[in-house]
């Protein structure tokens, strides 16, 4: 996965930053069919996962996931409710 330059969620489109989440659960769980249409617990997700899928959004882009939203919802909804850092 290419690490994508820091810069903010307002310089991010949201498809850039679904792109990346997706691609970063990918490599992590290596599992090449993950879309945006998935729930991230279905996929495999747990909590620490989750913890460090928040730091590198937080990182690279600025912004967090919620943590009910994105273990209740598919991935695509969790990231469009993504909150600035």
């Amino acid at each position: 996965m290419q690490i994508p330059a820091n810069h903010s969620a307002a310089e991010a489109s949201p498809a850039e930053v679904e792109q990346a989440v997706i691609d970063w659960l990918r490599g992590q769980l290596n599992d090449t069919k993950i879309t945006g249409s998935d729930n991230f617990l279905d996929i495999g997700g747990y909590s620490l996962l989750f913890s460090k899928l928040n730091r590198f959004l937080s990182e690279f882009y600025g912004v967090v996931l919620d943590i009910k939203i994105t273990f209740q919802e598919p991935l695509s909804v969790a990231i469009a409710t993504m909150q600035s850092r």
